[in-house]
């Protein structure tokens, strides 16, 4: 690939960044939208309408369907009619699905609870979600949900992941670990950890980046 050509794919990428940055600065100008987004993003296999929204979302009817009429023509979330009811749920065709379906995992749910609590949890250094969990999606009994690094308090983590499983209807396979205990199952390419990695998680708390510096 020749220098010219190389430029105008990185400013070409450049470009996208900067849109779906101005899209997501301009949908967090209302709380009813963020709190919409923030329940249909984190329940992203789920289906919802307008009244079940409102008492979620705790604000006006009227609010309600003028944010949900907007993030549907943003095209963030779709909908349909089924009887008497029109449904929404959120878009996982929509270019920024894993951008919100982070900022709901991060600002919802037990990703809330460990950011809220580390000091009486312990010290939090990384925490990733297997993507499958994050989007409700089918996963094998052996899959790995969650992957917690720190120096925390088992006994309340097994509290919050039990809060947890009760919202989300199901059992969740999880795992904490310190950093030595991290880096030595690393280091021996444990299958756990390779195949939890090889899933392609997402990091609620930290960075994959971060990874080599514990």
């Amino acid at each position: 690939m020749g220098r010219a050509s190389t430029n105008w794919h990185y400013s070409f990428l450049q470009l996208i960044f900067m849109k779906i940055q101005n899209s997501l600065k301009h949908l967090f100008v209302s709380q009813t939208r963020i709190k919409i987004i923030s329940v249909l993003f984190y329940n992203p296999g789920e289906i919802f309408y307008v009244r079940q929204l409102v008492r979620l979302v705790d604000e006006e009817i009227n609010s309600v369907r003028r944010e949900l009429d907007n993030l549907q023509k943003s095209g963030l979330i779709t909908s349909e009619w089924r009887g008497n009811r029109l449904y929404y749920w959120a878009d996982k065709q929509s270019v920024l699905f894993s951008n919100l379906l982070i900022i709901a995992n991060q600002s919802s749910g037990l990703g809330l609870k460990l950011q809220n609590k580390n000091e009486t949890l312990g010290t939090i250094k990384l925490v990733f979600y297997n993507y499958k969990f994050m989007t409700g999606e089918k996963r094998q009994p052996d899959d790995i949900d969650l992957v917690i690094v720190g120096d925390v308090s088992i006994r309340e983590m097994e509290s919050l992941i039990k809060q947890e499983e009760t919202i989300r209807g199901h059992e969740i396979n999880y795992m904490v670990m310190g950093k030595g205990e991290f880096n030595l199952r690393r280091q021996k390419r444990d299958q756990f950890i390779v195949d939890f990695f090889l899933s392609n998680p997402i990091a609620i708390i930290g960075s994959c980046q971060e990874i080599n510096n514990l």
